[in-house]
């Protein structure tokens, strides 16, 4: 018998099939920007996909 599971949900086509939210970004007033490692990193990556993903759907 297969397993049953509600793990994963239909994501209307309205809506990014991504998970995110800008509190991912680490800021600690500008300090941020002497550490080497890049605090913001995924607000850079979720808008790199959201501009692939625009540009493949243009005509």
């Amino acid at each position: 018998m297969p397993h049953r599971t509600e793990l994963y949900q239909d994501v209307p086509s309205t809506r990014w099939p991504i998970v995110y939210s800008p509190d991912y970004n680490i800021t600690f007033m500008g300090l941020e920007k002497l550490h080497p490692f890049d605090a913001g990193k995924w607000g850079k990556v979720i808008d790199f996909l959201k501009g692939k993903i625009v540009r493949r759907n243009l005509p």
